[in-house]
């Protein structure tokens, strides 16, 4: 059983930008978590990059520099946001994002279903509904070794939860450096 790799980089506050990535094993369990200092974006950089600010800092310098950090390798990283979503160096493997869905179940565990260009809906619960996967690349081989590793660990663990607790972790680190 392999690594489920998990990252995140937004604006928390205005001008105020954090990341974090995390690696689980088969069972939710965290074996490397990163995070970034906060980055605040000057007036003269908004004003430089204008919208693609954002855009800049979330994928180029937080994501970029978590990805160069973390030593664990992942066999699919997870991302809540659809700027995260294209491969950035560094991934060495597929990325993904998840979306719940209000589907009935399908047949069985792992099971998939064709939902449109770049997505699939999988069974990665016993009993719940499928979740719906947008896909990072248009690699059919990546898309095969994400379906795999998801469902994999979706023996053991619910592979949407650890995205809850990156969110969590970002919130206390940050609350971390306002009170220091």
């Amino acid at each position: 059983m392999g690594y489920i790799g998990y990252l995140s980089a937004g604006e928390v506050e205005p001008s105020l930008f954090i990341g974090a990535a995390m690696c689980t094993d088969g069972f939710g369990l965290p074996v490397e978590f990163r995070y970034t200092e906060p980055v605040r974006a000057t007036p003269l950089q908004r004003i430089l990059y204008g919208g693609a600010l954002h855009r800049y800092l979330c994928r180029e310098v937080i994501a970029s520099t978590l990805l160069q950090a973390m030593e664990t390798v992942p066999d699919v990283w997870i991302v809540r946001d659809e700027m995260l979503l294209e491969p950035l160096e560094g991934m060495r493997a597929p990325v993904v994002m998840l979306f719940p869905t209000d589907m009935a179940p399908m047949s069985d565990l792992g099971a998939t279903m064709p939902a449109g260009d770049g997505e699939m809906l999988v069974q990665l619960s016993l009993a719940g509904a499928p979740l719906r996967v947008r896909f990072g690349s248009q690699d059919t081989a990546q898309h095969r070794q994400a379906i795999q590793a998801l469902t994999e660990v979706a023996h053991t663990m619910d592979v949407l939860e650890p995205l809850t607790r990156l969110q969590q972790a970002i919130r206390a680190v940050q609350e971390g450096l306002e009170a220091a």
